[in-house]
């Protein structure tokens, strides 16, 4: 009995150890290559549009593998498990295919009795020169020929266009289509809790199979020749659909065939294959297999070998359903894989989805860097610093993570200190209070006991922010807050010397709203954005109709009223106020950049029928405007030519979206990439002043706003 326990015990000492253990040299490695294997189906494959797969499942199933793996051998094994759980032939592990270090020295064409073959493949290998300055004497024979082989190896199918090449020979003398393809398509990433303003949506695209036109004369059949590198043309497939024609190789080959898969390269010279489409009406495979394909061919041209009969024809693919991702909210404290799964489906979603994805320095080092803080999380408090951390490298002031009571302790709590702290003159100063015990121009030196300098820095590390100055005062607010109810204790500076004062920390409330707008002196209408609604702007007009200019008071957020604004000003009459574009991801852009593969729309200015404001307007503006309020921005400069005043805005735009992870954590992201209206960047740049000026200690504790006195007086100075 005591032998047996002392057994047991040992086993557990190990097991403990197996997940305490320091990663091995390739370990992150493994679940870098395992990560973008596991997105590319997540996002590429339409059967998981279609179908239930657990393929979260799958990927926490492989990941002891691949964290065990200690040879290319064994990661392949790992990945190709993962694959398994698709249940399609076309998403495998298989050898890479050694590129041809010298192309063959084969004729372009050849006769062979009345089997025409053309080597397409081995000269292209050589630039397609001489494929594109013989396609008026391949064509003419071609034409004459009674059969046809092609062959297509021997490049890998970049040299040439071979869709193009082959549109310009004499194939068929009917009509013929190729099949039409199904792939995923994703606009934009849908949020995965609640909604958004940014009409993202996922769903099938069925493309249509490409048609070509009779010709007078061609052959009865032709077979094309195809390796693991060439694929076959659009034609090819047309052809074999109505056929006239038949595939060849030396190895069996499937859906790569016809490009129906991506290859991700793994180590050891393996490649993992996932499907990108589906055919319509079926898939594809080869008709002759011979370790001679081109000797088979023409034999089976001749009618001297059989040729396999065109397989049965699938199903049309199921009708999609969109399906949230499991938050696994149970989780407070993730097991290893769930917090791996964390790290990848943080890493997989910005790395397909994010606009901005230039913008933010080499995001694949940061999923290598977080991987092994991930493991090491000891602690539910560990795991959500990690996600917060990881998260902050997407540098954008949309960028934050909310959750559960485990993830919003480490922003200090729900409780604020009722009082806005902002950077005036290198020295945090209390800009605006709602209480008495701190003044407007006070210096925060400590907040409990710690200088407040330090505390900033610190919640730093836990924000991100566009801009290094919105991203400094996002700390400062965060570094202010602490547990609903708890009392601050600050040490201040004021015009009076130092002092300490305790403050109440209170749940967060919304500004009053009340006077949005007033007659300034000098006939100048003034309008607080930050409290106008959109009920209100028909009343502001009409009350500010007869003043000589109106300064819009940007230095916040706005409540929705760019659009009901923008018309009435839009004296320069433009017709477009921004410019969007969003990421589109699908089968169908696969190997060009996703950054700039995307759908791009000008957002036009919004009709009025009502009189149109025509005097002056200017728009204040500082690194508070951020979001709603640049778009604003960006309307009043198209409508109004608006002069700006102020300091630089934050710099983040686009309809935020979500993502989420176990333990229930929310991730949240810029959707959008907006831009001015002709196109120059505001990501990471913001609205620049025309004129700059910004607030001072002795202005603040005097009661003054100088960027208001700043735009009064320009207004005063005369039209420019």
């Amino acid at each position: 009995m005591a032998r047996r326990m002392m057994c047991r015990a040992l086993a557990a000492l190990a097991l403990a150890s197996l997940f305490a253990r320091p990663l091995h040299a390739d370990e992150t490695e493994n679940l870098t290559a395992l990560a973008r294997v596991w997105a590319a189906a997540k996002f590429l494959d339409p059967a998981l549009a279609t179908s239930d797969i657990d393929w979260d499942g799958a990927l926490l199933r492989a990941i002891p593998k691949a964290r065990a793996a200690r040879t290319d051998a064994d990661l392949a094994d790992a990945v190709g498990a993962m694959l398994a759980e698709l249940h399609d032939p076309a998403s495998r592990i298989v050898k890479s295919a050694a590129a041809p270090s010298k192309p063959a020295e084969v004729p372009l064409t050849r006769t062979d009795g009345e089997v025409l073959v053309v080597n397409f493949g081995s000269h292209a290998a050589r630039n397609g020169i001489d494929v594109a300055t013989e396609l008026r004497r391949i064509a003419k024979d071609v034409a004459n020929a009674k059969f046809v082989v092609v062959d297509l190896r021997g490049g890998n199918g970049d040299e040439i266009d071979y869709d193009f090449a082959m549109q310009q020979l004499p194939w068929s003398d009917v009509a013929i289509s190729a099949p039409n393809r199904t792939v995923a398509y994703h606009s934009g990433y849908a949020p995965q809790v609640g909604g958004t303003s940014g009409g993202y949506y996922s769903g099938l695209l069925e493309v249509s199979g490409r048609s070509f036109s009779a010709s007078p004369k061609a052959p009865q059949r032709i077979a094309f020749i195809a390796d693991r590198r060439s694929g076959v043309p659009d034609v090819a497939l047309a052809l074999r659909d109505a056929g006239r024609a038949f595939f060849a190789a030396s190895e069996p080959l499937g859906d790569e065939l016809a490009f129906n898969a991506t290859s991700i390269d793994l180590p050891g010279g393996v490649q993992a294959e996932v499907r990108i489409s589906q055919f319509r009406n079926g898939n594809v495979s080869v008709d002759v297999i011979d370790p001679d394909p081109v000797a088979a061919s023409i034999a089976a041209l001749r009618g001297q070998r059989q040729v396999a009969a065109t397989p049965q024809r699938a199903k049309a693919p199921a009708a999609p359903h969109w399906r949230a991702d499991d938050q696994y909210a149970s989780m407070t404290y993730p097991d290893v894989e769930h917090r791996i799964l964390a790290a990848t489906r943080l890493w997989a979603v910005i790395h397909y989805f994010y606009p901005y994805l230039d913008l933010i320095g080499d995001w694949d080092a940061t999923f290598k860097q977080f991987i092994p803080r991930f493991i090491a999380a000891a602690n539910a408090d560990e795991y959500a610093r990690a996600v917060v951390e990881m998260d902050t490298h997407v540098e954008d002031g949309h960028s934050f993570v909310s959750g559960p009571e485990f993830v919003q302790k480490l922003f200090g709590g729900p409780g604020r200190v009722p009082a806005e702290v902002r950077v005036v003159e290198n020295e945090f100063v209390v800009t605006h209070s709602d209480v008495p015990e701190l003044h407007a121009g006070d210096i925060v030196e400590s907040i409990d006991g710690q200088p407040f300098r330090e505390r900033v820095e610190q919640m730093r590390a836990l924000v991100t922010g566009s801009r290094e100055l919105p991203r400094t005062h996002r700390a400062a607010a965060f570094a202010l807050r602490g547990p609903s109810d708890s009392t601050a204790t600050l040490a201040v500076r004021g015009a009076n010397g130092p002092r300490t004062v305790s403050v109440k920390r209170v749940p967060f409330k919304m500004p009053d709203a009340s006077n949005p707008y007033r007659v300034l002196e000098g006939n100048i209408g003034y309008v607080d954005l930050t409290k106008l609604t959109p009920a209100d702007v028909d009343a502001m007009f009409d009350e500010l109709a007869k003043t000589s200019a109106i300064i819009l008071d940007m230095r916040g957020y706005p409540r929705g009223t760019a659009w009901p604004i923008a018309p009435r000003i839009n004296t320069r009459h433009a017709k477009i106020g921004a410019e969007f574009r969003r990421r589109e991801v699908s089968g169908m852009n696969l190997g060009s950049d996703f950054s700039v593969a995307g759908f791009y729309f000008d957002q036009p200015l919004p009709k009025a029928d009502k009189p149109l404001y025509t005097g002056r307007i200017v728009t204040l503006i500082d690194d508070r405007a951020v979001s709603q309020s640049e778009h604003s921005c960006l309307f009043y400069e198209q409508a109004a030519g608006s002069k700006f005043i102020g300091t630089t805005t934050a710099g983040a735009n686009g309809d935020v979206t979500n993502l989420v992870l176990p333990g229930a954590i929310v991730v949240s992201f810029t959707g959008h990439d907006v831009r001015h209206a002709d196109g120059r960047q505001l990501q990471r740049v913001g609205i620049k002043p025309d004129i700059e000026v910004a607030p001072t200690i002795a202005g603040i504790r005097a009661g003054r706003d100088e960027v208001l006195e700043r735009a009064v007086q320009y207004l005063n100075a005369g039209p420019r």
